[in-house]
C-alpha cells in the first residue's frame, strides 16, 4: 500500500488550519489522519496539529501485528477521544487557544480491510475504476436537515449554514466518534480530505480524476482544483492505494 498526501491554506485564507499525518507499519498496515481546524475559533491550527501528534503517537505505541478487528476498531476510537481530551484542557490552559476544536478523520487499512473512525465534517471516500462512495456521515446542521428531510442533498451543497458542525474534537473533555468498517477491493483507492476540497467537487469529478491520474501527481490536481474553483478554505486531501 501506498499513501500520498499534501495541504494547502488555498487562495484566500492566510494561515492553514488544516493538518494530516500518516505511517506506514508494514506492508499490510497502514494508516491515515486528517484534521481540519474550526474557523472561527482561536487556534484552530493548535488543535488540528495536537489531534495527528495524538494518533500518532497512540498508534506507535499500541498497535500489534495480531489485534482483531475490534481492537483495531477500539484502538482508533480511543486515539480520537484521548485528542479530544488533550485539546479540551489545553484550551483551558491559555486564553488564545480557548474554544479551539477541530475535525478528524482517521483511517487504518490492515490488509483487505478498511476502518474509519471520524468527528465533524472531514470526509473519507472509498473510489474504484467505476464507483465512489463516501465513508463518512458529515456531522453538521445542513446533514441534520437533510436526514429530517427538510432539504435535498442539491439544496444542502449552497446552504447558508452549510460549514456549521454539529461534534468537534476540543469542544468539551470528551466525544462521540462515528465507526465504519469496509472492504477495501484491489485497484481501489481511499481518498480522505477536508471540505475545502469536497464542497468544490462533485462526486463524479472526484472519479474522473481518479481514472486519469494517480499517486502525488493526483494529490497536487486535486488540490489545484479547488484553488481554481476559488480555494475559499484550506485544502487537504491524502490518497491511500493498494
Amino acid at each position: 500500500m501506498k499513501i500520498y498526501g499534501k495541504t494547502d491554506t488555498g487562495v484566500v485564507r492566510k494561515t492553514n488550519q488544516d493538518s494530516f499525518n500518516f505511517g506506514v507499519i508494514n506492508e499490510s498496515f497502514v494508516w491515515a489522519v486528517v484534521c481540519d481546524g474550526v474557523g472561527g475559533n482561536n487556534s484552530g491550527d493548535v488543535a488540528s496539529h495536537l489531534a495527528t501528534e495524538v494518533v500518532q503517537k497512540k498508534i506507535n505505541d499500541v498497535y500489534r501485528e495480531n489485534m482483531t478487528d475490534d481492537e483495531i476498531k477500539s484502538l482508533l476510537s480511543s486515539c480520537i477521544e484521548f485528542a479530544s481530551s488533550e485539546i479540551f484542557n489545553k484550551s483551558n490552559e491559555k486564553q488564545e487557544y480557548f474554544g479551539m476544536r477541530t475535525t478528524i478523520v482517521l483511517v487504518a487499512v490492515r490488509n483487505d480491510i478498511i476502518h474509519v473512525a471520524h468527528v465533524g465534517d472531514s470526509r473519507a471516500y472509498l473510489i474504484s475504476e467505476n464507483s465512489i462512495k463516501q465513508l463518512t456521515v458529515d456531522h453538521s446542521i445542513v446533514q441534520e436537515l437533510v436526514k429530517k428531510g427538510e432539504i435535498t442533498t442539491e439544496e444542502a451543497k449552497n446552504h447558508p449554514k452549510k460549514n456549521i458542525i454539529t461534534r468537534s474534537l476540543g469542544a468539551q473533555s470528551d466525544v462521540e466518534v462515528d465507526y465504519v468498517q469496509q472492504n477495501f477491493p484491489k485497484d481501489s483507492a481511499i481518498l480522505v480530505c477536508t471540505d475545502g476540497l469536497s464542497n468544490y467537487m462533485e462526486k463524479q469529478e472526484l472519479l474522473n480524476y481518479f481514472k486519469d491520474l494517480e499517486g502525488q501527481q493526483l494529490v497536487d490536481s486535486l488540490i489545484n482544483y479547488a484553488n481554481d474553483m476559488g480555494g475559499n478554505d484550506n485544502i487537504t486531501a491524502l490518497v491511500i492505494t493498494r
